[in-house]
């Protein structure tokens, strides 16, 4: 199959969009789908503590030097790193990075599903590793790791925007739990859920040191934290199980079905890395909650959870054939199965998955320099053959991110001299319509053309076409039509009909489909007895 491989290229003036285009290549025959895992899950007796706190502040925002010219992609003089990535049902992007020319976190956004992107903005807090997941319709969530001078490096932060394409619209908070005694967050992931009140963004799961009383050992190094809001007012929680210091990686997932959240953590035992999994119920942060150990037949690292309906997936790197592979742990997490995503000759690094629809979820990870991709039907049992995204892509952590839905991946790439994000398709994602209004135009009356850019054709397309205006308001012409099936790449146009009038009109349109797909547009003109002039 072939991917599109969009290059982002920012600079310091200007915007130009372009795509490039590479083939998608299956790895050599060596994944063994078959091949299992024995593990070891041990539930801990022990006593969840928690403390809270008023919201600190929020941070001023600053917008970014113009770029010179974009190819889209993020390209800026110097590295750009560590992409966070979200994306719509519609097709709207809300992605950030580390840009090491401003030393920030720039955010910015996509209107077109990636085809080019706004110059973007920042928050002057020189923080790395961002995070941002899509809450429902067009609001995200976000989180970054805070630099070690900024609070002690216990800056919780929570970024929102309810509308991407207006910089207006955001809005980073954070509660300072340094003045508690916290510091050195080392990583921090979100993990976000409409299901609740509509202040309850969901959690951040943190590896974190404090000298806060209440933890043991004291100072607790490197433990294993949640940060969630408590009411509508900005109460914070702080919320951790003691005696587990030694975690490096942390992420975080949200069951939407059954509202069970998901911390994951890698912890040094002393005697090798195992898995630590916190369960919480997100609707009663009160409840008891659980915590557990999964041990493997040797260290398991860098994890990435997804989850739905109670089918949890657990993906890490594992050392147990003498290599690195990718392990997955899956089902329940007080007996799960195991599986391999991966298990080859060579080292398979840094996984990352996202939960696409019923038990299908998709995974990325990269080895001998090369990100590759693989889709699950059956939530974990069986991996398919991997795709290759891309080749010459950087080795590190988080240096890819699956945005929601899993159509597309962000990623770091070495590009010249440094180091760029770029965006490749996945073959796994949800296929939906796409809208986009083509032309507004007028003549004989008004006539909308809208067009299906997207992936999947769209069903029971819903039209509307609404021109008013003229002297006195006498001009009102409202125009329904359905369309039984758009194609992808298909245009369908409505028209007003005769107009009589004179005076300055406005138009509306708008389409809706089955898919859940809808968009709107606008123009303006004037009307000369039966002539529309847009």
């Amino acid at each position: 199959m072939k991917n599109m491989k969009k290059t982002y290229i920012w600079a310091i003036t200007l915007v130009i969009a372009g795509l490039m285009i590479a083939s998608a290549v299956s790895i050599p025959a060596a994944t063994v789908e078959t091949k299992t895992s024995s593990v070891v899950v041990e539930k801990l007796d022990m006593e969840k503590q928690t403390m809270q706190m008023a919201l600190t502040g929020e941070k001023e925002l600053k917008q970014m030097p113009m770029p010179l010219d974009t190819n889209p992609a993020f390209a800026f003089e110097d590295d750009q790193l560590h992409p966070g990535f979200g994306r719509s049902f519609g097709g709207t992007h809300m992605a950030a990075y580390r840009d090491e020319a401003q030393s920030n976190v720039i955010f910015t956004f996509s209107a077109d599903d990636g085809v080019s992107y706004d110059p973007g903005v920042y928050y002057d807090t020189n923080s790395d590793y961002p995070s941002i997941k899509l809450w429902g319709g067009e609001r995200f969530f976000g989180t970054m790791v805070p630099n070690y001078e900024d609070c002690s490096g216990a800056a919780a932060y929570v970024f929102e925007t309810t509308d991407p394409t207006d910089s207006g619209n955001y809005a980073l908070t954070y509660w300072d739990w340094s003045s508690n005694g916290w510091y050195d967050f080392i990583d921090m992931e979100i993990a976000v859920d409409d299901s609740a009140e509509d202040w309850a963004w969901g959690f951040n799961a943190i590896v974190a040191s404090s000298t806060y009383s209440g933890c043991s050992p004291n100072p607790y190094i490197d433990g294993p934290f949640i940060n969630y809001q408590t009411d509508d007012a900005g109460m914070g929680t702080i919320s951790w199980y003691n005696n587990l210091p030694g975690c490096d990686h942390a992420d975080a997932a949200i069951d939407h079905v059954t509202a069970k959240t998901y911390a994951v953590y890698d912890h040094d035992n002393g005697a090798n890395f195992e898995l630590l999994v916190r369960n919480d119920d997100f609707t009663n942060w009160d409840g008891a909650g659980s915590l557990s150990t999964i041990n493997g037949a040797s260290n398991l690292t860098y994890p990435a959870v997804a989850a739905n309906d109670d089918d949890m997936i657990i993906l890490a790197e594992t050392d147990e054939n003498g290599n690195k592979d990718i392990i997955c742990i899956y089902g329940n997490v007080a007996a799960p199965s195991t599986s391999f995503v991966i298990d080859s000759v060579d080292d398979e690094m840094f996984p990352d998955v996202r939960h696409v629809q019923d038990d299908k979820f998709v995974c990325t990870y990269v080895s001998d320099g090369k990100l590759y991709t693989s889709v699950t039907e059956d939530a974990g049992a069986t991996w398919s053959t991997a795709e290759e995204i891309d080749d010459d892509v950087v080795e590190e952590y988080k240096t890819a991110d699956i945005c929601d839905y899993a159509n597309y991946a962000m990623y770091e790439f070495h590009n010249g001299d440094d180091i760029d994000i770029y965006l490749g398709d996945l073959p796994g994602g949800i296929q939906v319509p796409i809208f986009e209004v083509v032309s507004i135009t007028g003549g004989i009356g008004v006539t909308a053309t809208i067009k299906n850019v997207g992936t999947a054709a769209a069903t029971n397309v819903d039209l509307n076409l609404v021109v008013a205006g003229g002297i006195l308001g006498l001009i009102n012409k409202d125009v329904n039509n359905t369309v039984a099936s758009l194609a992808i790449d298909e245009e369908v146009s409505i028209s007003s009909g005769l107009i009589i009038g004179l005076g300055a009109i406005d138009i509306d349109v708008s389409a809706t489909c089955d898919e859940g797909t809808s968009i709107s547009g606008s123009a303006s003109g004037t009307q000369l007895f039966i002539l529309s002039r847009i």
